[in-house]
């Protein structure tokens, strides 16, 4: 039985194609929620493609360790709205936040926060 050979073309699809950049690797922000009063600042910021992947928190009053908590996170962009609040409380540190279009409210350590919202995507490739 004789084995055929890719052809030359082919191998020049495959190269062109490798050096292409791939959309897996494209990433960018899909959404940012920043709030302030007085020397406390919040932000939290969702990346991915084209879905939440990965959700930032900072803030000027987290401690250099903060225990892991799993969140429940709605997020619709064609309505602008979101909404993130721990699953559990359990005594331990949490926030939650409630954004409808350009506004939003921070819960957190028994303070409540109004902030600011941006749902226009910024594109960066890893």
């Amino acid at each position: 039985m004789e084995r055929r050979l890719p052809s030359t073309s082919t191998f020049l699809l495959l190269a062109f194609l490798c050096c292409l950049p791939s959309s897996i690797n494209a990433s960018g922000s899909l959404f940012r929620f920043e709030a302030s009063q007085g020397a406390f600042h919040f932000s939290l910021e969702m990346t991915g493609r084209q879905d939440v992947g990965y959700i930032q928190i900072m803030s000027s009053e987290f401690k250099s360790y903060l225990p892991h908590r799993t969140y429940y996170v709605e997020f619709n962009r064609a309505q602008k709205r979101a909404y993130i609040r721990p699953r559990k409380r359990d005594g331990l540190p949490w926030f939650e936040v409630d954004v409808v279009g350009k506004k939003g409210v921070l819960h957190y350590e028994g303070r409540r926060v109004q902030g600011t919202a941006n749902w226009t995507p910024e594109e960066w490739d890893n």
